[in-house]
Formats: structure tokens, sequence, C-alpha cells
């Protein structure tokens, strides 16, 4: 399953599941592991605020994490590859 996949199974507010798209498709196309790690501190910073503002279920704030990350190692591993 893609990271975008992951938006079609989580019920989100419209503006958190546009952010959250734009989040994983910049980690999706980041050209080096620098640029990586900003869009990874931005992702997470993004849900950090969402989660401050307790916009979303906590089980939705962790699941919003961890489909993150799995995007962020996916590119990881297509860039040190």
């Amino acid at each position: 399953m893609s990271a975008t996949d992951f938006l079609d199974e989580v019920s989100l507010p419209p503006l958190i599941r546009t952010h959250t798209a734009h989040h994983l498709a910049r980690l999706e196309r980041a050209a080096d592991l620098h640029a990586l790690e900003r869009a990874q501190e931005r992702a997470e910073g993004f849900v950090e605020g969402v989660e401050a503002a307790r916009a979303l279920t906590p089980a939705t704030i962790e699941a919003l994490f961890i489909a993150l990350n799995n995007a962020a190692d996916e590119r990881r591993m297509g860039l040190t590859a």
C-alpha cells in the first residue's frame, strides 16, 4: 500500500486530508536525503499541530505519524539503494 492509499482508509477532515496528501507527496518525491529530512520534519510538525489542536483522535494522530514515517522510510531506501 502506498502512502497515499492510507488517506483512502482514514476519515479526515478535508483540509487536514489535503495537507497530509501534500506532505506525503513531498516525502515521496524528495530529491536527496537532506530534502527528505526537511520534508519529514515539516510533516511531523504539521501532525503535532493537529494533535495540539485536538482536531483528531489519538488513534488517528498515531496513524498519521506511522504513515508519514513509512513514506519517509520507503523514500530513504530508494535514495540509498
